[in-house]
């Protein structure tokens, strides 16, 4: 072994802690699926902004950034619906 491949520094990762990005895709998924059922037309754009955040950081994030677009038509469109059936 030489000398230079023993003074070669590697970052040391611990897999059982994710990273920032990760963490921001994983809540995300949770928002969007809890929005799809409960408060939409909150955690609709919360899950949009993990998402986006994610991105940022270098992760993917596509089916949180979906489910939080999902909940939040949704929502609006079931606010919409109840506000005219009021009337």
């Amino acid at each position: 072994m030489s000398q230079h491949q023993s003074e070669q520094n590697f970052a040391v990762t611990n897999p059982a802690q994710p990273n920032e990005g990760e963490k921001a895709a994983r809540t995300s998924l949770i928002l969007g699926i809890i929005g799809l059922f409960v408060l939409g037309i909150v955690l609709g754009p919360l899950a949009i902004m993990q998402a986006k955040k994610a991105e940022r950081l270098g992760s993917k994030a596509t089916a949180g950034m979906v489910l939080g677009w999902i909940a939040a038509v949704l929502s609006v469109i079931w606010i919409i619906f109840y506000s005219t059936r009021m009337m």
